[in-house]
């Protein structure tokens, strides 16, 4: 008897332990269903997805139970088209030889290679001590011309007879006076003569000191002329040396900026050719070479020659910088036609595009000027240019809300009066990224399926929302 009571006992902790593990496993498998649908309904439900319109799907179940489906319209929108031209190319940069044109010795060297520099930065000094002294010379030649155009203008004596005006008029004011009273005095002793007043050696002597004064009074009267006419002369001659001296002063003092080497524009050191300490033999040698900023030289098809003009918007990705767009504006346009696609000239003609016989590529530069984005850009960088060529404002409908997208043709999905769909063919035009240009078919006042117009039919139970689209 206890036999069979100890059977009893360990069959029903065995069933025990059944029913636990049965029940573990009935609440997983429940808990991943529940998962597995919390997961998977909104790609069941979702338009978008494959299985939503598969054999099973959604809008399968929805049509087998007559569910009303929901969707929602609105009208056509303006939107803004671009027309964008494309083109392959690469960085440029301009290289400027900065030379070194004192023949000093090198005293500091502030820049090195790699570095960016900015327009005027100083990059490297040279020993100006010589200039210098140069420069106090050119200085003193400057204040000595100074002091002899003043002794000049003062008729003051030097090495040489002076131009005195003022002088010999005066000389020649009292030699005209003397010269009267000498013949005063040689009238008065031909009176005396006659009279017996006056012995004839009296006249004589008085005769000869007139003949003396007459001498003087015409010596008198050309050095007054000479003086008259060699002053301004004189007067120029000394104000020619104090200009050529000021000249003078100007080149030393343009000779020393050159023993400061600056950078003529904005850009990265691309090159250093001369060393600290070491002496600068030959006058303008080059020590530094420069990269400017850089820009994109696109090639465009020259069929879009008279499409691109200087200003335009326009955006550059690099193969350096994979999944990002840099902002650019056309900077110049040079309409040269050459048989470049990008890269170096080409000597065979490229594979057939279209016309039934190989082309050459035949395109022409445009130089972008980039937004880099505190982005490094380094010459010689690939890329590729999307220049916008033109804009057009015109009725468009969302990409999703258009089917049999192909050749030209599409179909739309529009909601009547009485809110059943009809299918309607519209020409289409140029598609965007979020809208399908669309050149007749529709107008402004229809109501347009925004999405999930593909998988619907005609005789669908629907409830369609309306909803007025704000304005571009």
């Amino acid at each position: 008897m206890k036999q069979n009571e100890h059977d009893v006992v360990n069959s029903r902790r065995r069933i025990s332990w059944a029913d636990r593990i049965l029940a573990l496993l009935v609440v997983g498998t429940c808990l991943a269903l529940a998962a597995g649908a919390f997961v998977l309904w909104p790609v069941y439900t979702n338009p978008q997805s494959r299985m939503y319109s598969s054999a099973l799907g959604y809008l399968k179940v929805e049509r087998l139970f007559g569910i009303q489906q929901h969707a929602e319209a609105e009208h056509p929108v303006f939107h803004d088209f671009t027309t964008p031209i494309l083109g392959e190319g690469m960085v440029q940069c301009d290289f400027y030889n900065v030379p070194v044109v004192p023949t000093s010795r090198i005293k500091t060297l502030l820049v090195d290679e790699g570095d960016q520099v900015k327009k005027g930065q100083l990059l490297a000094e040279l020993d100006d001590t010589e200039a210098q002294i140069k420069y106090r010379s050119a200085k003193l030649a400057l204040a000595d011309a100074k002091a002899n155009l003043v002794r000049v203008n003062a008729g003051s004596l030097n090495t040489m007879q002076a131009e005195r005006p003022a002088k010999d008029k005066a000389d020649l004011a009292g030699m005209e006076k003397v010269v009267k009273s000498a013949e005063s005095k040689v009238q008065m002793y031909k009176r005396m003569e006659k009279d017996g007043a006056s012995s004839k050696l009296e006249l004589v002597n008085a005769e000869i000191e007139l003949a003396t004064d007459e001498t003087s009074l015409e010596q008198a009267k050309i050095s007054s002329g000479m003086s008259n006419q060699g002053a301004p002369g004189s007067n120029e001659i000394a104000q020619d040396a104090v200009a050529d001296a000021q000249n003078l002063l100007q080149a030393q003092e343009e000779q020393l900026k050159y023993y400061r080497v600056i950078a003529p524009v904005d850009g990265v050191v691309d090159r250093v050719l001369i060393r600290n300490g070491e002496f600068n033999q030959t006058a303008g040698n080059t020590g530094f070479i420069l990269t400017s900023e850089p820009w994109f030289e696109a090639n465009l098809d020259q069929r879009a020659l008279g499409d691109i003009q200087q200003g335009m918007e326009a955006s550059v990705n690099f193969e350096s910088f994979p999944g990002r767009s840099f902002n650019a504006v056309v900077d110049r346009v040079i309409p040269i036609v050459t048989f470049d696609a990008g890269g170096p000239e080409t000597k065979t003609p490229v594979r057939p595009l279209g016309t039934g016989s190989p082309e050459w590529p035949a395109t022409f530069r445009v130089r972008l000027r980039i937004d880099t984005q505190d982005v490094k850009l380094a010459p010689g960088m690939t890329g590729f240019a999307r220049v916008i060529a033109r804009r057009q404002k015109t009725l468009a409908v969302r990409r999703d809300a258009v089917s049999s997208l192909s050749a030209g043709k599409g179909v739309v999905r529009l909601v009547d009066n009485s809110g059943h769909l009809v299918t309607t063919p519209v020409e289409i035009g140029a598609v965007d990224d979020q809208y399908v240009q669309v050149l007749s078919g529709l107008n402004e006042s229809d109501w347009v399926l925004k999405d999930n117009s593909r998988f619907l039919r005609d005789d669908d139970q629907i409830h369609v929302t309306r909803v007025v689209a704000a304005k571009e």
